[in-house]
């Protein structure tokens, strides 16, 4: 199984809420032989938080004007799935990612939210200040209740 953060907003997160299946519109992220090439003395955890990060900065052009909120859906999913890009974190995912396969979600709180938006609404954004703002954690069974809390 690879871990894969799928980049995403809340019109997708509401797909996979009515669906159960989510398919990505761009590229995945996860940890890449790239990756460890590149930061060969780095343990799982901080090869996974870079390919996390990479996909919350990834769901920024997925995000609609207003006050959006970058969201990161953490999958398990099939190896044979995952197709890595010669570097970066980023990979081509073969499929949708099932309900029963996420393993989490990550969104940005109503501050980081209006931190965004000013990022977006800029000719040159602060991409050091959204990066600043990390995601909250949601269990699977959250969704719900999180985008009700955003209507």
């Amino acid at each position: 199984m690879a871990r894969i953060y799928v980049p995403a907003n809340a019109e997708l997160l509401r797909t996979l809420a009515g669906t159960g299946e989510l398919k990505p519109v761009s590229a995945v992220r996860t940890v890449t032989s790239w990756l460890r090439r590149e930061a060969p003395g780095a343990d799982e955890e901080d090869l996974e938080y870079t390919a996390f990060a990479d996909a919350a900065l990834a769901s920024l052009p997925l995000l609609p004007g207003g006050a959006p909120r970058r969201i990161v859906v953490s999958a398990d999913v099939p190896d044979d799935r995952v197709a890595e890009h010669a570097d970066g974190t980023a990979a081509d995912f073969d499929g949708v990612v099932a309900l029963k396969r996420v393993a989490a979600f990550h969104a940005d709180d109503a501050a980081a939210a209006a931190e965004v938006a000013r990022a977006l609404a800029s000719d040159e954004p602060d991409l050091d200040a959204v990066e600043a703002h990390v995601l909250d954690w949601y269990a699977p069974s959250e969704i719900q209740d999180f985008l009700a809390a955003l209507d």
